[in-house]
C-alpha cells in the first residue's frame, strides 16, 4: 500500500509538470499567432522599417590602432626619372647650332679652329671637342665647314645622334 501510495504521487507529479508544460506552449503558440496577425495588418514599407530600425546588440567597432589603411593600395607606384641637377649654360653652351655663323676656318699643320658669330656680332673660336648648345660636340673641322654633333633620347631611353653642318658662306653669298 505505502508502494502504490508513491506511485500514484509519482503519477500526479508527471501530470501536473505536463500540465503545466502544455500550458506554457500553447502560452508561446497563442503569443507567436498575435504577432504574426499584427504583422499583416502592416503595410510592405512598416514591415521593412520595422527590420531595419531593430536595435542591433551586436554592433562592429573596427579598431585601428596596430593595423594599415584598408584603404591605400599595397604597391605604390614609383615614376623612375632620371634627373639632372641644374646647370647653368656657359661660353658656347647658350647657343645652338643654327644661332651662330661660320665667319672663318684656319686650318693650321698643327692645329684647326673657326671664328663664329652670334646675332649680336660677338665673335668666338671653336676648336675640336668644344661643347655647342646643350647637347652638341664639334666633331670636326673641315675646309668650308663645322661639323657638330648632336644627341637626343628617344621615348625607350636610346641616345639618338643628328649631325648638324654649319658652312662657310663664301664672300658675296648671303
Amino acid at each position: 500500500m505505502y508502494l502504490k501510495s508513491i506511485h500514484k504521487f509519482i503519477f500526479l507529479f508527471i501530470a501536473i509538470l505536463f500540465m503545466v508544460f502544455l500550458q506554457h506552449n500553447i502560452n508561446a503558440f497563442a503569443a507567436k499567432e498575435k504577432k504574426q496577425e499584427e504583422q499583416k495588418g502592416l503595410k510592405f514599407t512598416e514591415k521593412m522599417a520595422t527590420i531595419l530600425f531593430q536595435a542591433a546588440d551586436d554592433t562592429f567597432v573596427y579598431k585601428r590602432e596596430g593595423r594599415s589603411d584598408p584603404f591605400v593600395p599595397f604597391i605604390k607606384e614609383k615614376v623612375a626619372r632620371a634627373t639632372k641637377p641644374f646647370e647653368e649654360l656657359t661660353g658656347l653652351q647658350k647657343f645652338e647650332p643654327g644661332q651662330l655663323t661660320v665667319v672663318a676656318i684656319v686650318i693650321s699643320s698643327t692645329d684647326r679652329f673657326a671664328m663664329v658669330q652670334d646675332s649680336n656680332n660677338q665673335g668666338y673660336i671653336i676648336r675640336k671637342g668644344i661643347l655647342l648648345g646643350r647637347t652638341g660636340v664639334v666633331e670636326a673641322i673641315v675646309p668650308n665647314k663645322v661639323i657638330v654633333k648632336n644627341y637626343s633620347y628617344n621615348l625607350a631611353g636610346d641616345k639618338i645622334y643628328k649631325t648638324v653642318e654649319m658652312v662657310l658662306k663664301q664672300e658675296g653669298e648671303k
